[in-house]
């Protein structure tokens, strides 16, 4: 005798979202800045809420990048600003940049829409708000985050300059990689305590500054998409060297009213130095079990080159280091199907969603139903914020969860899982997975 089963799709979602707003999530990738630093200056709302995302948006929409500076100038008037950002802003109320500000400011601060009538009053409660405890309150209480990985350690490396009780870092040490001119080894050299005049130093230098941190960080970051393509060859040391010997020959042009002009190498020319000190550095990781994070796809700003951020690109990474673990960003959104291919056919590559739930959330919904469907549950990280300000945090965590929530409500109502296997998934998605792979030193 076969017996039907009815499925109730509203209350399906009901648990699930219950299920989903419940996990405490570990966040794989934040930029904020530390609270002391956030809380030590006046908060203006146009300044922090439209630091970036949101404000690319309204560049997209049509706003001369003038007009933005005005608009994030807090020395102006909060009226002449507001004159100017609202016809962009209401250009901009169909993204996910612009709905996870709005979700902000209507749960933390109980503003129901930012306009003419409401901006003043938000402003006002922003920088109320904007003390010592903000953090507890955003990321711990309303957001549900146990701990972030913090994507925001430099010189000088300082453990203590990081808030533990809502952050772990990565580091990218990029300095090594994108030095292209003189001065740059000369700033390098001061950093590490040691003068670097070979080729040889270099790499030293590298070397001890990564021991002398690797303890504290639970992964490194590799964010060159910006500035380049992921296509990392493996090149010769001689190779490698004779372009480090041609930066240190680059003479510095010195100008009485300009100061020191340096004079470089191009960036195409500089390219195999550049990938050899991405080989050390993911050599480096992997003898400390430290994955490797990549920056793939979208890219924030205005006016990049996407095709610098196609995942296919670092298969020769992949290939290479077998026993590296590669965490590999924002779903590499446009480039979703390629990553699903990566992640299903190599061990040892993992699925971010981190920033992907606001560049689109419905192409979030459709990458992470396509994902389920084909590639392992364990390799999938469900939530990173990558913010730079708390209330985007908390926004994006929102929209999240949701999306993951009618995701599983989509596979429990096809049969595909059981409600049992679904909770499972969200709290692998959300929580579990990340903090397997990032803060067990034993994960494989």
């Amino acid at each position: 005798m076969v017996i039907e089963v009815t499925r109730d799709s509203s209350k399906i979602y009901r648990h699930l979202k219950e299920v989903a707003d419940g996990i405490r999530i570990i966040d794989t990738h934040e930029h904020l800045q530390q609270e002391r630093e956030r809380t030590s200056v006046r908060a203006d709302l146009f300044q922090i809420f439209l630091s970036h995302y949101a404000s690319s948006d309204l560049v997209s929409s049509g706003m001369l990048l003038e007009d933005l500076n005005k608009v994030r100038d807090p020395n102006l008037p909060l009226e002449e600003r507001w004159k100017i950002l609202e016809p962009f802003w209401t250009r901009i109320q169909n993204t996910g940049y612009a709905r996870a500000i709005n979700i902000a400011a209507k749960d933390l601060y109980g503003i129901d829409g930012i306009n003419k009538t409401t901006y003043k009053t938000l402003a006002s409660r922003v920088e109320e708000a904007n003390k010592l405890g903000l953090y507890d309150t955003v990321l711990k209480k309303k957001s549900g985050i146990d701990l972030s990985i913090w994507d925001g350690l430099s010189y000088p490396y300082d453990a203590g300059y990081i808030d533990k009780r809502f952050f772990v870092p990565v580091s990218r040490f990029e300095e090594f990689i994108t030095a292209r001119e003189r001065t740059n080894f000369e700033s390098l050299g001061k950093q590490c305590g040691r003068p670097i005049h070979s080729f040889s130093d270099l790499v030293e230098s590298l070397e001890i500054l990564f021991a002398k941190i690797s303890n504290i960080l639970v992964g490194v970051k590799i964010g060159l998409a910006y500035v380049r393509n992921l296509r990392f060859d493996k090149v010769s040391q001689a190779e490698a060297e004779r372009i480090f010997v041609n930066i240190l020959k680059s003479k510095a042009l010195r100008d009485s009213s300009a100061g020191v002009v340096p004079e470089g190498v191009p960036m195409k020319d500089a390219k195999p130095l550049q990938n050899f000190m991405v080989h050390k550095i993911i050599q480096l990781a992997t003898s400390k079990n430290l994955p490797i994070q990549i920056h793939t796809g979208f890219q924030e700003g205005n006016d990049n080159i996407i095709t610098n951020s196609k995942p296919t690109q670092l298969i020769n990474l992949f290939r290479e280091y077998p026993e590296a673990r590669f965490d590999i960003f924002h779903g590499s959104y446009p480039y979703i199907g390629e990553l699903t291919t990566l992640a299903k056919n190599f061990r040892n590559v993992y699925i971010d969603m981190c920033w992907l739930h606001v560049i689109s959330p419905s192409k979030a919904r459709e990458a992470l139903s396509d994902w389920l469907d084909a590639v392992p549950s364990n390799k999938i990280f469900g939530f990173g914020g990558d913010y730079l300000f708390v209330e985007g945090v908390y926004g994006h965590s929102v929209i999240a969860r949701e999306n993951i929530a009618r995701v599983l409500t989509e596979k429990v109502e096809d049969g595909a899982y059981t409600m049992k296997q679904a909770v499972q998934l969200a709290k692998r998605l959300l929580r579990e997975n990340a903090h397997d792979f990032f803060l067990s030193r034993t994960s494989a």
